[in-house]
């Protein structure tokens, strides 16, 4: 009897990417895009439906009271699924929120007063399922190494970067052809279904499953309330997400102000997807390119790529220039969320694994929103250099960030790969890390530390 040969886990990128279009990868990541371009298209229509029965200002209120509620209870959600069990909340959440679209597209298409949509709104964002993160927590239980792990996050984030591209552009064809309202009524009711399908897709491969939390302990119970931000390095994880989302919501206001100011309204569009133009870009690189550096040395060199064009942007008056720094920012946009993600799931317990994956978006929309509210003020009075110098304040303080984070030992430590074990696996002896696995490293390029330790799950 033969024994098999082991797996090689050096494989050519190629190799690893035709693991996407394999099930059950290739239908998680259908429905994830598909669940992603509909919730963005939901917001565009519902400010251009509400603005046409109760005007720009009020339709603004609801718009941001939504904005600010998705930021803020992100990882309230992502907690309840961790302590009370996925199936059963992602249920209970998603079939709350299509009742609650319901009732808003009603709101919408009977032109009900603005102040009974917004609650109505508000309601169905704080029960949406977090089906996304969900997704994110459980990529290293459904491929077999490292290198497919990183093969579906950089898929995954290039799809989410290709549907913000999307999304905009099906709104406003939506918006031509059948008006605000309808294409709201329109765009909630593919959301629900998409959702639906979504949520059978989460219960068939037991998305969001994760190890019982283990017993109280006065330490536990004392950082309780902090979740994964308690973890090891978690700061430095999030701190240039805090600053893409200061660009992200500055630029989101700066952008139409300036152009209606310029009269260049034709280039709205162009400019507003620059970014994520060149998002999809650089997330096709970077998968592409076999990148041995470690993952928090390359955290910091993608960070550095982000911040240096925008630290520019107090030049940007021609909007051929503001055009082309954003788009030269963006090729380092879904990078720096691959390497996120790969590193909150290295390093977050079994206990906070979706928690932690919701804080990587609620920390871009947070400063998103803070900052819109800054620059859309300085736009009122047409303070264009003040409001272009500080999103390059911004930019400077994340730059300066990479180097003074605390990137310790203990997270780099944590970020040691997991062994991915298999249902049916035959146990194999310990081996030295290889490349993937040694991509995890510290800052300084230290090797993990080989995945010896014994799984305790039955």
């Amino acid at each position: 009897m033969t024994t098999p040969a082991p797996r090689n886990n050096t494989e050519k990128p190629t190799s690893q990417l035709s693991q996407l279009t394999r099930p059950p990868v290739r239908n998680l990541l259908t429905l994830a895009f598909l669940a992603r371009t509909t919730a963005a298209v939901l917001p565009i229509t519902l400010l251009l439906a509400l603005a046409q029965s109760h005007g720009y200002a009020r339709a603004a209120l609801v718009s941001g009271g939504y904005t600010l509620v998705l930021a803020f209870c992100a990882p309230l959600r992502g907690r309840l699924l961790d302590r009370y069990g996925a199936h059963r909340m992602l249920t209970l959440m998603g079939a709350t929120t299509a009742l609650l679209l319901g009732l808003v597209a009603c709101s919408v298409e009977f032109r009900w007063p603005w102040w009974t949509t917004m609650p109505l709104v508000i309601a169905a964002t704080l029960s949406s399922p977090p089906l996304n993160a969900a997704l994110r927590s459980s990529w290293r239980r459904l491929v077999t190494d490292e290198t497919q792990l990183k093969a579906v996050h950089s898929a995954d984030s290039v799809l989410e970067e290709a549907g913000f591209v999307l999304a905009p552009l099906t709104a406003g064809l939506a918006i031509t052809l059948l008006g605000p309202r309808h294409a709201y009524e329109m765009a909630a009711a593919s959301f629900i279904t998409v959702t639906a399908l979504y949520l059978a897709a989460a219960r068939r491969h037991h998305l969001g499953t994760t190890r019982p939390a283990p017993a109280a302990t006065p330490a536990r119970s004392a950082r309780r309330w902090l979740g994964p931000l308690a973890t090891p390095g978690t700061t430095a994880i999030l701190l240039p997400l805090l600053v893409m989302g200061c660009i992200f919501g500055g630029t989101g206001v700066l952008i139409p102000a300036y152009t209606q100011s310029q009269h260049a309204t034709q280039l709205l569009g162009p400019l507003l997807a620059a970014i994520s133009t060149g998002g999809v870009i650089g997330g096709i690189l970077y998968a592409t390119i076999d990148w041995k550096a470690g993952l928090w040395r390359k955290y910091q060199l993608l960070t550095l790529g982000f911040t240096l064009p925008t630290m520019l942007l107090f030049l940007a008056r021609p909007l051929w220039l503001l055009t082309t720094l954003l788009l030269l920012a963006g090729l380092f946009v879904t990078p720096l969320f691959i390497n996120a993600f790969l590193l909150t799931d290295a390093t977050a317990t079994d206990d906070t694994r979706i928690e932690a994956n919701t804080w990587i978006g609620a920390s871009t929309d947070i400063t998103g929103g803070i900052m819109a509210v800054i620059i859309g003020a300085l736009a009122q009075q047409h303070r264009w250099d003040t409001a272009l110098l500080t999103l390059t304040c911004c930019a400077t303080i994340g730059a300066a960030g990479v180097f003074l984070a605390p990137t310790c030992r203990t997270a780099a430590t944590l970020a040691g790969p997991a062994k991915v074990v298999m249902p049916g696996a035959v146990p194999r002896a310990p081996r030295p890390p290889t490349a993937p696995e040694a991509e995890f490293g510290d800052a300084q390029g230290s090797e993990a530390a080989p995945a010896t330790a014994v799984d305790p799950r039955p």
